[in-house]
């Protein structure tokens, strides 16, 4: 029987059966749609299992808040996927706790039993491993790095404090008009003296609530995933130092890389939940 690993992003959608080819289509704008196109990539064969992994607040069986989907707000999703699918078991997961579960069986995190994953994009979130389980929380939000404070900043209802800081969002608005981030960072490489001292300030914001998150956590690691991890080694110097400024003195000695799977993370991650089921969680 198959396994089905299915990643679901704002414009993409990632489908893979056991570890075959990665399908991808565009993000479908309707629930009716997003049922039938996941029908169509499975494989012909029966699944048995089948894990999804959603940018937002889910339970297992119904999504609660995928602020860019919101189409899915409250829809039986697991069961309705199931119905189309045979009689699948069908589980809902957060995107970056599958990520960050992929990145610990084959990628930048291998063979951590304490790891703390932050995705950078345009929102910032996270997930937590501890004692080798990714952390679901109470609620299945654990990982929601972008509400933790940040100074001087308010957060607002959809927006947490450091996610208007140091999110791919915040740093296209610091590249100002007709600008985005990624033009922020080439000139910082060109040698903008003023593109650098913007980006530094933003990796600075990210680095101070990295440097939070490795003082309460404690991991082995930090891992930075998401659209910005292209660019880290472009401004992994002022967030590196702002970690070994801010933290904890065991904080300022953890190590923060780039993640290793790219935009495969999520969809690898859910393979592995759906083959190896609830010893994964926490």
């Amino acid at each position: 029987m198959n396994v089905l690993g299915v990643d679901v992003g704002g414009t993409s959608v990632r489908v893979c059966a056991r570890r075959g080819a990665i399908a991808t289509r565009p993000t479908p704008g309707s629930y009716a749609e997003f049922i039938d196109t996941i029908a169509a990539l499975a494989p012909p064969e029966p699944v048995s299992s089948v894990v999804v992994g959603l940018p937002g607040a889910t339970g297992t069986e119904v999504p609660r808040w995928i602020p860019a989907l919101r189409w899915m707000d409250g829809r039986p999703l697991a069961a309705d996927l199931s119905d189309r699918l045979g009689g699948a078991a069908v589980a809902l997961a957060n995107d970056a706790q599958l990520a960050l579960l992929a990145e610990v069986r084959e990628g930048a995190a291998r063979g951590a039993r304490d790891a703390v994953l932050v995705s950078v994009g345009t929102g910032v979130g996270g997930a937590i491993l501890l004692g080798g389980r990714i952390v679901r929380g109470a609620h299945g939000t654990a990982g929601s790095f972008g509400w933790l404070p940040s100074a001087g900043i308010d957060p607002t209802a959809d927006h947490g404090a450091l996610e208007l800081a140091a999110s791919g969002s915040a740093l296209d608005r610091l590249a100002g008009p007709g600008r985005t981030g990624p033009d922020l960072v080439a000139a910082a490489r060109s040698g903008d003296r003023s593109a650098r001292a913007a980006l530094d300030a933003w990796a600075t914001s990210l680095g101070t609530g990295i440097a939070a998150l490795a003082s309460i956590l404690d991991p082995e690691l930090v891992v930075i995933s998401g659209g910005l991890c292209a660019a880290f080694d472009a401004y992994a110097e002022a967030l590196r130092a702002a970690v070994a400024r801010c933290g904890s003195p065991d904080a300022r000695r953890v190590p923060v890389v780039p993640a290793a799977l790219g935009q495969d993370a999520g969809v690898i991650g859910a393979l592995y939940a759906a083959t190896q089921g609830e010893e994964l969680w926490s």
